[in-house]
């Protein structure tokens, strides 16, 4: 009779394995991956719309690794609309919830000093009728003239507040890494930052509005009022689920060229 109690059990007991799967840790898995290493763009889902011919192009002087890197430079007739220049390329889009995470990383390099503000990478929101900017990042020359800074804020553009500024040194490979943890809640959110391989943020912060899906576009944009031209370069884009996936190199390893 015992045996036969111990059989039962076991039987229940696998069905109920069966039944209710053990929750383990979110599973690896890369969402987006841009090397430039296709010699063009069709590792998007396109650009942003009237950018005109060579403003954004595959570029083998400056790399990062491999033989190619994206090249996005902004001029005065890259009109998006009445209120913005953009040179961008659709890149990451996630479907997030409250609690969720995402994690990013990308090389960028700048020849020369940034003439105006340029916006490089942001999170926003949608569908329509109403976007929600989050986040952005974006690259500003010091108002004391002596360098050029990174700047990360939340909001429209960063109007909810700037949480770190650091030095961007140009004529260099940077490595910019995220982790954001997705709630409308400030106190539950997060955004943490490396930036060449150094933990430089990781601050609770609101990270999302209502919608449940948000999507980035790397390249620059800005305002109309300026007439300058920036370049600004990526490569080796990364976003995935998991922090091993996007490969935050070691401190003090970032390349030079």
């Amino acid at each position: 009779m015992r045996r036969k109690v111990r059989q039962v059990g076991l039987a229940v007991a696998v069905l109920l394995s069966g039944a209710f799967p053990r929750l383990g840790p979110a599973a690896a898995e890369i969402v987006f991956k841009a090397d430039f290493e296709t010699g063009d763009f069709s590792q998007f889902s396109g650009k942003s719309k009237n950018i005109k011919p060579g403003h954004i192009e595959v570029d083998s002087d400056v790399v990062h690794s491999g033989k190619y890197a994206g090249r996005f430079t902004i001029h005065e007739d890259d009109v998006f609309n009445a209120r913005q220049l953009r040179v961008q390329a659709n890149g990451p889009k996630v479907t997030v919830k409250e609690g969720s995470d995402t994690f990013v990383s990308f090389y960028m390099y700048m020849k020369e000093p940034p003439k105006d503000r340029d916006n490089f990478y942001y999170w926003e929101g949608s569908p329509p009728p109403r976007y929600n900017n989050v986040m952005t990042w974006w690259v500003e020359p010091k108002a004391d003239g002596t360098g050029t800074s990174i700047k990360y804020g939340t909001g429209n553009l960063g109007r909810k507040g700037v949480h770190w500024e650091g030095d961007f040194t140009v004529g260099r490979w940077h490595q910019l890494g995220m982790h954001i943890h997705w709630s409308e809640d400030p106190a539950k959110g997060n955004a943490k930052l490396w930036w060449d391989g150094v933990v430089v943020l990781d601050k609770k912060v609101q990270t999302k509005g209502p919608q449940s899906v948000y999507f980035s576009q790397p390249g620059i944009h800005r305002d109309p009022h300026s007439k300058s031209e920036d370049t600004i370069y990526f490569d080796d884009i990364l976003c995935a689920t998991t922090l091993e996936e996007i490969e935050i190199q070691k401190p003090n390893t970032a390349k030079s060229k």
